[in-house]
């Protein structure tokens, strides 16, 4: 095994660069990082399956080093993106021996690139939560303090990006997967616009609209560059965003004065802690430091009512995802493969009835359009993205009462008082601050589709890392690409390694 032994100093883009200038080679590369994945992993439980074979046949059908990434490793994450004769777990005992078909056209994609998938990241089940702790393959750690959540549904990703081990992964995100491991982990995260990635063929969007896919990466450029390579439809989607190639590439340089409104009031009605809060002032006043005019703001839009139209999508397709499933394992999940919250996400989608479903879809629009309009004045949002620094493995999860209810909601096939809409905006309005404690507001720009970025320059007096989010106008990730590579610039974080 050739081991590159400064293979963690390095970015996708420094790895490739090297590769192609043929100072190290592709197994140079994939060999470091199987030794941190043997090493680290059964630390982290990170990766849930281990891809070498796999990686080292990508070597060798790429001889000619094409692709921007070539040779440099990275990991898929475990859904939303299928590999063909491979399992996709998404975190659940049901999928355990299932295998894929066909290959995504994010898949493909990644693929084009030149980078070497070497294993699949860990999720939750489903990807229904914001900590990866899924019953069925345990939980994963954060690399910054083993003790700590890394976030979810991309913790797998992001912990194996914060441990090194890879240098970028695949992520995604429906409701803040991909923000929330970032600012958990210390790594860049940005939601890309809504139709910037194709997923065909198997789907024209996901969850209604609200999930994206991407990456999460430990640098800017390696960010800029990936989703240079990933942008772009194919036919069939049912919708699209024009990107203009190498524009992202460009931003990376490009220096201008924007007008940034901050807010720290959450609609949702949970406050941020004081870190979250010293967070958001750091980068106010970085950012006006570098030039940029800077001020207070503040969202108005019904929290709750958004969080209630979100709980209705997303049940509605979680039991829409299991139609799916059952075709392609060929039978129903059994009662103990499945996780008690995510049969009861199951249980009410089947309750409601279409008339709800589109009132959710109304509903959010309507917020989409308000939110956006009223924020329109602002270059880019700054935000919490977390309300405090990533809380102990188990604090996030359902505890036992919360799993007993959902058992006696479904046993009694009590789904019907949920189509009454006083006792329903009731137990919802409850049930948010109770499920999004952790990331109230991450849900804003999976309803809106504007891209929104997650940015690890603050750490706590515990050196733990808080990252914020910055959100631009619909389908302006440049500016974000922009400011984001100035506050590289400003207060670095590469050099910033866990003590594994």
């Amino acid at each position: 095994m050739a081991i590159f032994t400064e293979y963690r100093d390095y970015d996708g883009i420094g790895l490739s660069e090297l590769i192609k200038k043929k100072e190290i080679s592709p197994v140079d590369a994939l060999d470091s990082a199987i030794d941190l994945i043997e090493r680290h992993n059964p630390q982290l439980n990170a990766v849930h399956r281990t891809m070498y074979h796999y990686a080292f046949e990508s070597i060798n059908r790429n001889q000619e080093l094409n692709g921007e990434f070539a040779g440099v490793p990275m990991l898929l994450k475990d859904m939303d993106s299928a590999l063909a004769n491979y399992n996709m777990m998404q975190g659940s005992e049901y999928l355990k021996n299932t295998k894929m078909s066909f290959d995504n056209e994010l898949t493909r994609d990644f693929r084009k690139t030149g980078a070497l998938i070497c294993g699949k990241s860990a999720t939750p089940e489903y990807g229904l939560m914001i900590t990866t702790e899924p019953l069925a393959f345990g939980a994963t750690k954060n690399p910054w303090d083993l003790n700590l959540t890394p976030g979810g549904s991309s913790g797998g990703a992001a912990s194996a990006v914060a441990a090194r081990l890879v240098p970028f992964a695949h992520a995604s995100d429906g409701g803040g997967s991909i923000r929330v491991p970032a600012a958990s982990c210390g790594l860049i995260g940005l939601k890309p616009n809504r139709a910037r990635t194709s997923f065909g063929p198997s789907h024209g969007d996901k969850w209604g609209g609200l999930t994206h896919s991407g990456i999460v990466s430990r640098t800017v450029r390696d960010t800029a560059h990936m989703y240079d390579n990933l942008f772009g439809n194919s036919v069939g989607d049912p919708y699209g965003v024009h990107y203009e190639k190498g524009s992202l590439i460009k931003a990376l340089n490009q220096k201008k004065k924007l007008k940034i409104g901050f807010n720290l009031i959450s609609p949702v009605g949970i406050n941020p802690s004081n870190d979250a809060i010293e967070a958001i002032k750091f980068n106010a006043n970085l950012c006006e430091s570098l030039g940029h005019d800077v001020e207070e703001m503040s969202f108005n839009y019904d929290g709750l009512l958004a969080s209630r139209a979100f709980a209705i999508i997303i049940t509605s397709h979680v039991s829409q995802m299991f139609n799916e499933l059952k075709d392609i394992v060929g039978r129903r999940y059994r009662k103990k493969e499945v996780e008690t919250t995510t049969r009861l996400f199951d249980y009410l989608g089947k309750s409601y009835r279409a008339s709800d479903y589109t009132w959710a879809r109304y509903t959010m629009q309507s917020i989409a359009r308000k939110v956006m309009q009223d924020t329109n004045k602002y270059d880019v949002v700054l935000t919490p993205i977390i309300s405090q620094p990533p809380p102990q493995l188990g604090e996030i999860r359902p505890d036992s009462r919360s799993r007993l209810i959902s058992e006696i909601i479904m046993s009694l096939r009590l789904g019907f008082i949920f189509r009454i809409k006083p006792i329903r905006d009731a137990i919802l309005n409850t049930l948010a601050p109770q499920s999004l404690w952790y990331a109230p507001d991450a849900i804003l720009q999976n309803i809106t589709g504007q891209p929104a970025i997650s940015i690890p320059t603050y750490w706590t007096d515990n050196d733990i890392p808080l990252g914020v989010q910055y959100t631009s106008r619909y389908a302006d990730e440049g500016t974000l690409i922009a400011l984001a590579s100035e506050l590289e610039e400003a207060a670095p974080w590469i050099k910033r390694i866990p003590n594994l």
